[in-house]
């Protein structure tokens, strides 16, 4: 008897303990997640490239002296800018024109004795013909009249020569652009080939950079196409913009491929040796499911998100990123047009746990995006 009072007071202990432990299990509130959710949507997105490019010169002279002499004149200071067939430098010019005035006198020297050479040649001729000379002697005046014309010839192209000697005193600039540091100062002795002076034209200015090789084929298929744009900012973020003008070789120990590109530089917003943060657009994307960027994740399996049903509960899914532009991902696969993904709140959220949204948030991060 006494026994199986026993064991009728130790199940009434346990159906007392059951009890109060599923009452408390009912009472324990259900763990929530605070997100805030965007909606999926279909859109044009351009594929862009983004790339670290260097400001350099599209056109750069070393300006030397051609001829030797005093350095008389130096015409520009440090940094200056130049116009094309402004003048820099003047050489001493004083032994150039005695030569040239040399060549001149030369020249008109033996032009007059090529006059009277044609007037021998003339006089042998008649007199041969009628007889009072040989033929011996009209073919010496003759040969003495073509020794004299090329006299003159060589003449003539001496006085050309000390023309251009005496041109190269004065060096001028042979492009737009900007002097750098002057090599030589006045008072100097040059001689021929001295480098006086380096010019640099940028106006216009090139951007080099490079991107990965993949893109090969597409940059291939643009430049000999329609051409590339490439836009940029300069260091104020104005936005500006260029077209791809060199396209190289695949660089084997990089794997990239370098590519320059022109810009105007009218207002000189790009400054030589400058480095800028370069955008090259090789395509567009029709018709795309986008989200935004912080909407996906990568996990062990690759990129996913979450997407909330009407259910209000988070499923993690798998999906195949393509392009990402200006904080927007192009989703290939994995994900329709108007389902909500989970935008923010990604912390503490787990696959199938239930969420609730941040109502401070919701008009500007999923307005009317409430599963």
């Amino acid at each position: 008897m006494s026994a199986r009072i026993f064991l009728s007071l130790i199940c009434a202990a346990l159906l007392f303990g059951c009890s109060e432990d599923s009452a408390e299990k009912q009472a324990r509130p259900v763990r929530t997640a605070l997100v805030t959710l965007a909606v999926s949507e279909t859109r044009d997105v351009p594929y862009t490239l983004q790339a670290v490019g260097t400001v350099e010169p599209s056109a750069t002279v070393n300006i030397v002296s051609r001829t030797g002499g005093e350095l008389q004149k130096v015409l520009i200071k440090d940094g200056d800018r130049v116009k094309k067939g402004q003048l820099l430098f003047v050489i001493e010019k004083e032994p150039y024109e005695i030569a040239l005035h040399q060549a001149q006198a030369r020249l008109e020297s033996d032009k007059a004795k090529l006059a009277k050479a044609r007037d021998d040649y003339a006089r042998a001729v008649k007199m041969s013909k009628g007889g009072f000379s040989s033929a011996a002697e009209t073919d010496a005046v003759r040969v003495t009249m073509v020794s004299a014309q090329a006299d003159v010839r060589e003449d003539a192209a001496a006085l050309e020569k000390a023309e251009l000697d005496l041109s190269y005193c004065e060096v001028r600039a042979p492009m737009d652009g900007r002097a750098g540091d002057i090599r030589v100062d006045t008072g100097n002795v040059v001689a021929s080939q001295t480098l006086l002076v380096v010019i640099d034209a940028f106006q216009p200015a090139d951007i080099t950079f490079s991107v990965p090789e993949k893109h090969l084929p597409l940059i291939r298929r643009n430049v000999l196409g329609a051409g590339l744009k490439v836009s940029a900012q300069n260091k104020e973020g104005k936005p500006i913009s260029g077209d791809v003008i060199f396209l190289g070789n695949v660089d084997a120990d990089t794997g990239t491929v370098p590519l320059k590109a022109r810009f105007a530089n009218a207002d000189v917003e790009l400054w030589p040796g400058e480095f800028l943060r370069v955008d090259l657009q090789l395509d567009t994307r029709k018709n795309a499911v986008t989200v935004p960027s912080l909407a996906v994740m990568l996990g062990p399996d690759g990129p996913f998100v979450y997407v909330v049903g009407s259910d209000r509960l988070a499923r993690v899914r798998l999906v195949t990123t393509d392009v990402e532009n200006d904080g927007v991902t192009v989703i290939s696969k994995g994900l329709s047009s108007g389902e909500h993904v989970v935008l923010e709140g990604h912390v503490r959220l787990k696959d199938g746990m239930p969420i609730r949204l941040q109502e401070h948030k919701a008009s500007d991060a999923a307005e009317g995006a409430r599963p």
